[in-house]
Parts: structure tokens; sequence; C-alpha cells
């Protein structure tokens, strides 16, 4: 409680000091400053350089050219790069405040919403009204960089801004444990109620039985409501069979889990100083039972670093080399082979130095065919020349540094696609150095060229694509677009000769792992234009529906347009992904990518981080109709079934599905439940071309379609992965050049797809292992503890009362057995970190849930009813036998056989002994005698506990209390012991196995877990092999 007031005392300071910055707000009598917390909807205020925006607002006026201004949208969305936002065209030069106090107009626009990139309103002035979008909006929580102070006015505060209507309470995540251990805790609690009721029904039984014995007055009248209050009694006495201390002790192990995920320096990115992050400690547990693995592909499992390599422009195909993943395609046979002139060879080289206009270190293009023919006014020149500037043009990037020097201008894109397309265009001499609200600036070679944009379709998701409609500088008015290519081919003019070329040579760029685009161009006539720009106008200012009538408006123009070329990005893997992928596998969890890329992109990139082998049999489901995708469905089940043995499927599939192919599958539920049941057989499955909702519908398919419901994991790295993310069990999110989105929104961050070998196979297994034994033995020592309070009741004529004193009692979850549990939570290890990661196969036990089950939980019941019985029936028969009659010792007694069996139990589940653990035993069986020492010590010195005055001398000072902790100490753990060899020698399973080999008992067993049922099979066999002497 302390802990939580201090943690809401610092989030009411931090809002405190929000709400009270101060911001200069526009007045009739000049610039007021007041603090945030008063600026209400309708104020013009006045935001300066590096100063964080105090609520959303429209941009009115900026200091910066052409009203426009650069905004740091980090805090919002996680994207590093700047933003352009732009003044009003009717509000831009009114940058004063007498001048923008003068404004009149009424603001038009949607209600408060939670959309970020999202904005529709209009300004009115008389008959006059000017669209209002995102371009024009600042968002509270953004921050205004590079411009020396713009005016906004003011569209929603408080909990109305953006940023807020963002904001949600934390997700609540539970793990497989915690509700498993809910409901076990249901069952707990009707067991409590029911020996309560036998309690009290033995009271009703003895009471009247025993109404004439003179040592018991209070027993005459005994009546109903004193029966009541008998079982009352029984509740209050028992209640520790709901164990209190294990959320304790859990909620502390699994932080100091979370602390050790944060600090190992093996999942440590040294290159970005970017550690693992641990952002919620509920799931620790789960990573140690993950069964499916869904992965985006870029900046995922790739570096998400873009690198122009090649390009086709006219009828040739430009740039040389190929990349690991072309090579590896080449060596199973995939045509890499020339197109009408192209080259792509790895023996072929030229000199980028020549083939560069502006020599940049980081683009590698080096095919010096394409500045020559350009240059030389080749037939293809024009097509070079519209190409590129398609790439100048086309874009939202921002140029930032000197604007007059190509080598020391740097380009803030909003992907690393945009920044490597207008970096290749500039590195072959269009570069693009400025921008205005109405114009883009190209010094071509050298000669500076101005182009008047007009319009600007915007790429999203769904789109797929971007376009702008500009003015040249030859005048002309054209529509510059570049896209994906299923979306830009079936928007082609019919009839054009390079068509049939470009595709081909689009699906040798995805052999070689390429992302590619496809780039047109279609010239406007100045009526075809005006009457389209109406449409795209009220498509603009409408306040309903806005986006919905921009993609219309866009459909009209995007059609009949010509070839200006094609180009293809590498996007590298990342260090360690084959070998993770192929370790993940071996401990038999299924890994699905979910990429957005073309087909073959998508399969040469399963090829290449070892996802898809060679002798694997790939089924492909991408039809063009709703007919072709069912017939191929059921065409993989039946080669399914052909190829199957016994009934058992065959261990070489692969399933290769495309997002056209999933909208009509998802749709119907017959056709979802086959792919489920084909997938499940699978050892790989890629979904290409999906969009981040279809990610989450597979995610949703495989988590509540497959029973028992298998444990998930999803990992991304971008916004798109969000869905997906939030949908599993368990998010991964990589701290990547996307943003920090996904992080934002997963439950566990790492830099790298390689560390999820590690968080999975190392930490997620040992946590499992910890978080279960900590759940099974705080249950195991209550049954112990509490349940010797009933068998008490046999002796004390059903009363109630206890054979504890009462502070001795309440010490036994606080001092005397929770450190050492609590240790445990995250010291326990029973094999090492190198041991895990070589034998992938100790993962299982995990998935299969063995560690934590009713099984398991039975065990450790039982065992805490033989430990009670022993704990208390050695002492009563000793003491009886002894004529020992002293309350006070014999409950010393039986507690201080329990505090040594039960923390010696712990002992003996431990595999990972050290001075540690040791010490924290040490110090918990002394805490026992040191409680009681004070408990003896306060009746000297405060008069009271007088219950226990004198107890712990006497005890110390008899023999047979010494005796008899002893023999039932040595009684408790020889049944242990006796269990634990018996268990381990003949039911061994590979974990005891490799435990004996780790430790140099077993040298002789080597090879032995190869095939997981080899390893299950025989174990029990290997281990009494090791055993035995040579």
């Amino acid at each position: 409680m302390i802990r939580e007031i201090l943690e809401d005392k610092k989030r009411h300071d931090a809002d405190a000091e929000v709400n009270n910055r101060l911001v200069e707000v526009v007045r009739p009598t000049g610039l007021e400053k007041i603090p945030w917390k008063k600026v209400v909807m309708g104020d013009i205020v006045n935001v300066t350089q590096n100063s964080e925006f105090p609520a959303d607002l429209i941009l009115l006026a900026s200091t910066g050219d052409q009203g426009m201004c650069y905004i740091d949208t980090c805090n919002l969305d996680g994207e590093t790069n700047l933003k352009i936002r732009n003044s009003l065209p009717a509000t831009k030069d009114m940058a004063e405040p007498e001048k923008i106090a003068q404004l009149q107009g009424v603001f038009e626009y949607e209600g408060p919403n939670n959309r970020l990139y999202t904005f529709s309103g209009k300004l009115v002035r008389g008959n006059l009204s000017d669209p209002v979008d995102n371009v024009n909006v600042l968002l509270r929580g953004s921050t205004l960089r590079n411009t020396q102070s713009v005016f906004g006015q003011v569209i929603y505060t408080g909990k109305e801004s953006k940023i807020m209507m963002n904001g949600r309470k934390g997700r609540v995540k539970r793990s497989n444990i915690e509700v498993q251990t809910n409901k076990l805790l249901i069952g707990i609690l009707i067991f409590e109620l029911t020996v309560v009721t036998i309690g009290m029904i033995g009271m009703i039984v003895w009471v009247p039985a025993n109404q004439d014995v003179w040592y018991l007055p209070y027993v005459e009248g005994f009546g109903g409501f004193d029966y009541f209050k008998g079982w009352i009694t029984y509740l209050i006495l028992l209640n520790n069979y709901v164990p209190i201390s294990l959320y304790v002790s859990m909620e502390i192990a699994k932080s100091i889990q979370g602390l050790q995920m944060n600090w190992d320096v093996e999942m440590y990115h040294a290159e970005t100083d970017t550690p693992a992050l641990t952002r919620t400690t509920n799931l620790n547990e789960e990573l140690g039972q993950i069964e499916y693995i869904f992965s985006d592909k870029t900046g995922t499992l790739t570096q998400n670093v873009m690198e122009f390599r090649k390009c086709y422009i006219g009828t040739v195909s430009y740039g040389f080399g190929t990349t690991e993943i072309g090579l590896a395609a080449a060596a199973r046979g995939a045509a890499l082979g020339n197109t009408a002139g192209s080259s792509c060879m790895e023996g072929e080289k030229g000199d980028p130095n020549v083939a560069q206009f502006h020599r940049d270190p980081k683009i590698s293009f080096d095919d010096t065919r394409l500045l020559q023919r350009y240059k030389e006014n080749h037939p293809d020149s024009e097509c070079i020349r519209d190409f590129m500037r398609i790439l100048s043009v086309s874009h939202t990037v921002v140029p930032e540094g000197d604007l007059m020097d190509p080598h020391q201008i740097i380009y803030q894109a909003e992907s690393p696609d945009e920044g490597a397309l207008t970096s290749f265009a500039k590195a072959m001499g269009w570069f693009f150095c400025g921008k205005t609200s109405s114009h883009t600036t190209v010094k071509v070679h050298g000669t500076e060229e101005q182009y008047e944009v007009l319009n600007i379709n915007k790429f999203n998701s769904a789109r797929k694509r971007m376009s702008v409609v500009c003015r040249t500088p030859e005048k002309k008015l054209m529509l510059y677009c570049k896209g994906a290519d299923n979306v830009m081919l079936e928007r082609l003019a019919p009839g054009q000769a390079s068509q049939a070329g470009m595709t081909s040579q689009l699906g040798i760029y995805a052999t070689e792992g390429l992302r590619t685009l496809v780039l047109a161009k279609r010239e406007l006539s100045e009526e075809e234009w005006e009457s389209w720009n109406k449409v795209h106008h009220a498509a603009a200012t409408a306040i309903d529906n806005r986006e919905e009538a921009l993609e219309k408006a866009a459909e009209e123009v995007e059609k009949n347009m010509i070839i200006a070329g094609a180009t293809a990005i590498e996007d590298k893997l990342q260090n360690g992904v084959p070998d993770a992928i192929a370790t993940l596998a071996m401990a038999s969890i299924k890994i699905w990518v979910l990429t957005g890329d073309k087909q073959e992109t998508a399969e040469n990139i399963g090829f290449a981080c070892r996802l898809l082998r060679d002798d694997m049999r790939i089924n492909y489901i991408n039809g063009n109709t709703a007919q072709e995708v069912k017939e191929q469905l059921m065409q993989a089940i039946e080669n399914r079934d052909s190829a199957s043995l016994g009934g058992q499927a065959p261990d070489n599939l692969a399933l290769l599905v495309d997002g056209k192919s999933l909208l009509t599958i998802l749709d119907d539920a017959e056709m979802t439940r086959n792919l489920l049941n084909f997938a499940r057989d699978c050892k790989a499955v890629i979904a290409c071309r999906v969009s981040p909702d279809q990610k989450r519908q597979i995610v949703s398919m495989v988590r509540y379609g497959v029973s028992p419901e298998p444990m998930t994991l999803a990992i991304g790295d971008g916004a798109n992965d969000v869905p997906m993310i939030t949908e599993a069990h368990v998010g991964i999110g990589i701290s990547g050049n996307e943003g920090l989105q996904a992080v934002r929104s997963a439950d566990y961050a790492i830099a790298q797809f390689r560390f999820l070998k590690r968080l999975v196979l190392v930490h997620g297994r040992n946590n499992y292992r910890r978080v279960a034994t900590i759940v099974l033995y705080s249950l195991y020592k209550n049954v112990v503890l509490v349940t010797s309070l009933f068998f008490y009741n046999f002796f004390n004529g059903w009363s109630g009362s206890t054979v504890y004193e009462s502070w001795i009692l309440s010490g036994f979850n606080i001092v005397y057995t929770s450190v050492p549990i609590i240790c445990y939570g995250f010291m326990e290890q029973d094999v090492k970190d190198t041991t895990a990661l070589e034998n992938p196969q100790l993962y299982l036990p995990g998935q299969r849930r063995t560690g934590f089950n009713f099984t398991q939980l039975g065990k450790w019941v039982l065992n805490g009813v033989v430990h009670c019985v022993l704990v208390f029936f050695i002492p009563t028969g000793i003491f009886a036998a002894s004529g020992m009659d002293d309350h006070g010792v014999y409950g010393t007694t039986i507690m201080n056989a329990m505090v040594l069996g039960c923390n010696l139990r712990l002992v003996l589940e431990e595999n990972h002994i050290s001075w540690v653990s040791h010490l924290v035993v040490l110090l918990s069986v002394a805490g026992f005698y040191m409680w009681a020492a004070v408990l003896e010590s306060l009746f000297a010195v405060m008069g009271s506990f007088d219950t226990y005055s004198g107890v712990l001398t006497a005890s110390l000072g008899t023999p047979l209390m010494w005796w008899t902790v002893i023999v039932t100490f040595v009684a408790m753990t020889a049944i242990d012991v006796a269990c634990l060899y018996a268990h381990r020698t003949y039911y061994a399973n590979p974990t005891y196995v490799i435990q004996e080999r780790e430790r140099g008992l077993a040298k002789r067993v080597s090879g032995m877990l190869a095939e997981e049922g080899t390893a299950l099979e025989q174990s029990p066999m290997m281990l009494q092999e090791a055993r035995s002497p040579k």
C-alpha cells in the first residue's frame, strides 16, 4: 500500500508539472502566458522551438518557409523522423500576434476521437471553405523542431486530445498458471469450508457426549448459536489453506525475474545500446510454454536497413550482382538469368564512382550504363528521366542539413524504403533539396527544377501506393505514382510492350529476396485535372468519411498509367536469424511468418532463414478465385493424407498462402477449419501479402481454433504488427527502424530476433519451472501447517483451539519459510544456459505443461498430508509415551520439526545450490528461534505475551524436544529422498540425463537426445547405464 501511495504521488506530481507549464496565448492586448490547464478550445497559442504543444492545434501560421514547420512525433508513435506540417493557405502569412488576432471565420471539424493519422475539417470564411486535414494538425505530445515559432488554433484539450483518447488502462494479460491457480484456489476454498464443517460436526457430536465433565463447565447449555460460533472459529483457524503468501512470493520473484531479463548482457545490443525490456512480469512463465511463434519479416527477421540494388527501366534491368538469398536460390536451381540485357550474376561488377553522379558510400549501385544512357540521349533516356523524377518528387521525405550540398544532407523518411529511393535518386544526380507547401525543388545534374505539387494521394496499407499530381518544369500536368506491383499492374494502360518483361523481371528480383515497387506516370490535360480537382477538393473538405472519399477520388485518376519502371531494394537478414529459427524449431515450436511482401520474396526469405528446407513439400494456396482457393486447399489436404503413415502426417510439409486467398478462407468457417487443420501439420507456414488485420485474424484462428488452446507468441517491429502482438498470449516488440509502436504495445521488447531464442529457451523455461514450484510449494507447506491444526482437534475436544502460540503460528509464512521460496523463484536453474540452448528438446515439458497440472498438484498435496501426519503424530506419540505434558514445549517441538522439514523439502527440489541458497535456508530456520526468543523476551520487558513466557527456554533445555525433532525431521526427509532417488533412477527424463552428463556422472551419454521420442523412452536406461561401472 505504501508503495502504491508513493507511486500515485509521483504520478500526481508529474501531472501537476505538465498542467502548470506556461504557454503564450493571443489576447486582444497581445500575448499572455497562462498554464496549460487554463488553455481552452478556441484559444490561439504561440509555441516556440523545442516546446511541446499544450493541446491539439490547427496550424495557422509559422515562421518557417511557406508557413511550414517541422515536428517530432516520437512521444506519439515512436517515429524519430521529423514530419512537415503546413499552415492553412488562408492564414499562413499571419505570423504576427496583431495579424492573427484579426482572424475571423468558423472551423468545422469532427468530434474528439483517437485517430492519430486522420483529421477532417474545414475553415469557412464567408462563401469560401478551405480543407483542413492531418497535414495541418499539431497534436499534443509532439514537439516543434527546426522552426522558430508557430501559431495554432486549439481544437481539442485535456481528455479530448488525441493522445489522451489513445490512452487506456493497462492490458490485463493473465498467465496460464495464474488462471489455473485462481481456479485451484476456488477448489481449495471449497475444501476448506468442507473441513470447517467437519470440524463443526465433530463439535456437535463431542459436546453433548461430554457435558458432564467437571473440568469443562463452559459446555453446559451449549446451544445452536454456539455451534455456529464454533464454525466461525474453525474458519479462522484453518483460513491459511488459502495461501495469501503465495501471491506475495510470486510477485516478488517475478519482479526480480523481470530485472534478470533486463540485465541479461547476452540480450544486449551494443550497436544501438538497447537492452531487453520487460514491460510486464505477469507473463514470465508463459515464455516457457510457447507452441506457436508468429513473426513479421521486415525489421524483425531482416535489418530494415534498405539498400537500393537494382531497377528496371524501359526494357533493361540495371544493377550488378545478387544477394545472399539470390545465391541460395541459384544453388537450389532458381533462374536468375538475364532479361533483355539485364545483368545480375555475381561475377559482374561495375564502378560505383562512375555509376553515381553524387557518390554515396552507403549505396553500392555500380551499373555505369544508367547514367551513360541518360547523358548520351539513348532511346531510354526519357524513361530514365521520368523514373528519377518519380523517385525525387513523389514522396513524403523531409530534407535536413545543408540543402546546397548533396553530401551533407540527411533525408528524414517515414519509412526506410522511401529514404533509400530518394537517396538513390540523389546519387544518380536528381538531388531533392527543398520542399514547401506547394513546390518541390530538385537539382538535376546541377540544374535546379521546380515542381508545383497540386495534389497528393497519400499512401496507406489498403491502397499500397501513393501519387502526386504536379506541374513539371515543361508546364505539363503529370501524375507520378509508385506502389506495390499487385495494385499497380491492374491500373496500367493496356497493351504496353514492356509490361511482360517487367513482370518477368519482378519475379527474378523477388527470387533474390528484393523488395519491389512499380513506378508509373500519366499525363493529364488541363480539363481533366480541373474536373478531377473539384472531386478531390470536395473529398478533402468533407467532414464525414473523408478518407473513403479521398480514396475514391484517387481511384479516378490513378488509372491508364504508363510504366516508368520498377525498383528493387535489399533488406538483409539480421545476424543469427537462421540459427534462432532452427533452434526454436528443434524445441517443437512452430514458426509462422506473416509478411506483406510478395510470394517469391517471402519464399526465398523462408529458405534464407532456414524456415524452409530443400526437402520440404511446399503447398501453395494463391488462387485468383474462391473456387481455385478451395481446390488448392483440398488438394493440399489430399497430398498430406496420401503421404501420411499410420495416421501420422509427414514431417516435411510447408504451407505458403497469400492474403487474397486468406480473404476467401477466413470468410468461410469450413475452409478456415480445413486450413487450420492442415497448417497444424506443417513444419513451416508463410503468409504473404497479408494486411495488419489479417495477421491478427491468423493469430486468433490458431489461438482459439486449436484445442487445447496453445500458447502463442507474436513478434514484430512496426505499427502494422500491433494487432497480432496484442492478440497473442505473449507479445514481443523489436526496437527497430519503424518506430516504437510495437514495443509500446508489447509485453517484452528485444533489439534483435536472435535474442528471442535466449528469451524463450533460457528465461522462459527457467521461469516456468520456478513459478510452478512457487505455487505448488506454497500449497504444500500450508497443507502441512493447517492440517496439523485440524489434527490437534482430535485431542482437544473439537474446541477449535490451536497447538501453537498465535504469534509463533503467524511467523510460519512470514519469517520461517518465505525467503527460500522467493530466492528459488529467481535463482533456480536445473541446467546451464548453454546446455538449454544446445538441447532445445528440454523445452518440451513447458509446452506439455507437465510442471504444473492437477497431477503435480495432487503429488504435492499428498506429500503435504504425509509430512503433516509425520510431523504431528510422531511428536504426539513420543510426548504421550514419555508423560511430557508441557503444552508450550509440545507445540514448539512440532513447529521446529515442521520448519526444518519444509525448508529441506525445498532444498531437495533445488538444482542450483549455492552459498546463497544455503544461507537463506539457515537464516529461515534461525528465524524461528530468533522470533521465539523475541516473543519470550517481550514478556519480561512489556509484561505481555505471557502465554509464551519461558517456553523457548524450557524447550531448548529439554533433551526430549531435540530427539523428537531429529526423529521427525529424518522421517520426513527419508521419504522425500527415497521418492526422488526412485524417480530419477527408474523414471528419468531427458533433463535428468543431461544433468548427470553436465555434472560429469554420465560422460558416456552422448547423442541420445537427438530425437524427442527416443529421449523420452530411453532416458531411464541411459541414466542407469551412465551410472553403472565400466
